[in-house]
């Protein structure tokens, strides 16, 4: 055996190994989905929503199951906050969180002491209460996520209430379908520029 091969040998296979079990359970999860390279944040929600975390088991069998290095994955997984990356010896997260966000218009809307009372109000083990990064919610602050529901003008109180009576799924509010939009005028006026009914000069 050669120094090269020996040197290759003793250091092993760079990353992490594959665990066949978490390789399953992902292929479970994305089921008959394209393994495309666009869907990856899609896949790391699905993930999250299944097991409460991304545990680095997972995240070595997705980079496995779409074919990209788990470098590229992991990136991704803890360049947004509200992914929840495990390491490997680290215990999982509580089963809910509740996150509040700490952006300049919250801060001044009083999320700090709404952090505060939430942190001493819940038992760790059930409750995990962390800050977040701005919710884009500025006009109902102080703004908090509970499970997966985005809430305004949070209270200590009403997110306890909601956490005991499982009120923690995403609310879709109404909204107008496509359809009904454009029977109602939307997209007239790019219609008019695109059919040249409307110049340049005329828009500005």
């Amino acid at each position: 055996m050669t120094m090269q091969a020996r040197r290759t040998r003793d250091r092993g296979p760079k990353g992490r190994a594959l665990d066949d079990a978490a390789l399953a359970e992902v292929r479970n999860i994305l089921g008959v989905r394209e393994r495309r390279r666009d869907l990856l944040i899609e896949f790391l929600h699905l993930i999250q929503d299944r097991y409460g975390c991304l545990s680095a088991a997972h995240l070595r069998a997705l980079a496995e199951e779409m074919r990209l290095s788990q470098a590229e994955v992991y990136e991704v997984a803890t360049f947004y906050d509200h992914f929840d990356v495990v390491k490997e010896g680290e215990a999982r997260p509580a089963p809910l969180t509740i996150r509040v966000c700490d952006s300049i218009s919250c801060m001044l809307a009083g999320a700090e002491d709404l952090f505060g009372e939430l942190a001493a109000g819940v038992d760790p083990k059930a409750i995990r209460v962390v800050r977040a990064p701005c919710m884009g919610r500025c006009a109902g602050a102080p703004a908090a996520r509970i499970g997966d529901r985005e809430v305004d003008h949070a209270s200590s109180q009403g997110l306890l209430n909601m956490a005991r009576e499982g009120a923690i799924k995403v609310v879709v509010p109404d909204y107008i379908g496509l359809e009904a939009y454009r029977a109602a005028g939307g997209y007239r006026l790019l219609q008019k520029v695109r059919g040249g009914a409307l110049g340049v000069d005329a828009i500005i």
